[in-house]
């Protein structure tokens, strides 16, 4: 016994632009009347009732063959036909400006973005595409690896996906935009502006990536594979770097920190970027090691009142100092107008005025003994620091 084949639905043209939400059922219906009495074909009365172009006749018709041969899905065929109908462009175009390629399979959104501005054809696809699956990059990285675009581009292409994301620019106008990008040497915002997109906001907060790739903490290719991988699937850049093992959650929330320290002018961004460089090498976390900062600011008030740092020397330090890159104290150490043996002495001296068991005025005559002036006697005063050290360890300990 035979069974009978389904037959596919046949998507007569008339039924394909009232799906498509071209033409109405009235219009279709009066459509279909003319053409029996005419004895002409219904897209041809379409065409001369003014309903739809000759372009949409030929676009339905390679929709009507490519539905039938299952080679597209009925609902997005329709969409594609709708688009074309709108932008009066071919049915090819259309794929293309909606990021759908033929026989390349589901693409990341940024693949649809650079298929439908042209940056890469359906072969530079399938390659990268490839490419991605045997090397577990994303498609942009992919891409790169390819010399199938530049990093340059891929940077473009990912900040547009976050104004797409961000609903500060339509598909189209970003597809507009990556297209104009790749024929001039103009800035991402000088397009944006020339196309009529209004320009991100410039903050004065700098992003999380570029923090941490100008602390030398992470590669600026690594950075690009992150906010592509955020970008598609809608995750937190900065824990998508902890979970792929490139930072450290104590080194996310330093430069999330550093972030608003920066943009409140509390810091210098170089000085941020040492900072965060400590934090990792040191593994401290930014609160210990800005309040051991603040132990060496006292250490060195301590040697200035002991006139073991003379006023002059404090005032051409401070003022030598650019952008607040480095603190007063940390400049007199990197100089060498405070030695290794002062700051030790110093910190000793200062937890034993928090203790109670040296008053202020020895402290201070201890520390004089690094005063010029004073040299001839250091040894007077080394059975003090022996013992300021002994009890150092003794706490410690």
């Amino acid at each position: 016994m035979f069974v009978k084949k389904a037959r596919s639905p046949l998507f007569r043209l008339g039924e394909i632009f009232l799906e498509a939400g071209i033409i109405s059922p009235q219009v279709l219906e009066q459509g279909l009347l003319i053409a029996k009495r005419a004895s002409m074909p219904l897209g041809r009365v379409l065409v001369m009732s003014g309903h739809v172009s000759d372009l949409d006749v030929d676009c339905a018709l390679v929709t009507q063959v490519s539905i039938r041969d299952g080679a597209i899905d009925v609902r997005v065929a329709k969409e594609l036909l709708r688009f074309a109908h709108v932008h009066q462009v071919t049915i090819d175009e259309a794929y293309r400006l909606n990021g759908i390629g033929r026989g390349v399979g589901p693409l990341s959104r940024l693949g649809k973005l650079m298929m439908a501005a042209g940056i890469v054809d359906d072969a530079g696809l399938k390659c990268a595409v490839k490419h991605s699956k045997s090397t577990g990059y994303p498609l942009g990285r992919a891409l790169v690896s390819l010399r199938l675009i530049t990093e340059q581009t891929l940077s473009h292409c990912l900040n547009l996906q976050i104004l797409l994301r961000d609903k500060r620019i339509s598909f189209l106008d970003a597809v507009r935009v990556l297209q104009s990008l790749q024929k001039s040497n103009q800035s991402l915002e000088a397009i944006l502006r020339t196309c009529g997109v209004s320009s991100p906001v410039v903050s004065s907060q700098p992003r999380l990536g570029d923090l941490l790739v100008n602390s030398g903490l992470l590669s600026k290719a690594d950075a690009l594979i992150i906010c592509e991988l955020g970008t598609e699937s809608d995750a937190a850049f900065g824990q998508l770097l902890v979970q792929y093992n490139l930072v450290t959650q104590q080194v996310l929330e330093a430069a999330l920190e550093m972030q608003r320290m920066i943009a409140l002018k509390t810091f210098s961004k170089a000085r941020a970027y040492r900072l965060l460089n400590l934090v990792a090498s040191m593994e401290k976390p930014l609160e210990r090691l800005l309040a051991e900062f603040d132990v060496l600011d006292q250490i060195v008030a301590l040697l200035r009142a002991a006139g073991v740092i003379d006023e002059r020397t404090m005032r051409d330090t401070a003022a030598s100092i650019e952008n607040f890159e480095f603190s007063v104290s940390e400049v007199l150490i990197q100089r060498g107008f405070i030695t290794k043996e002062m700051s030790r002495t110093g910190l000793v001296m200062l937890q034993e005025l928090q203790r109670g068991s040296v008053s202020y005025e020895r402290a201070l005559e201890i520390l004089g003994s690094f005063k010029p002036a004073a040299q001839d006697s250091y040894e007077l005063y080394c059975a003090e620091w022996e013992r300021a050290l002994h009890l150092k360890s003794l706490a410690a300990a």
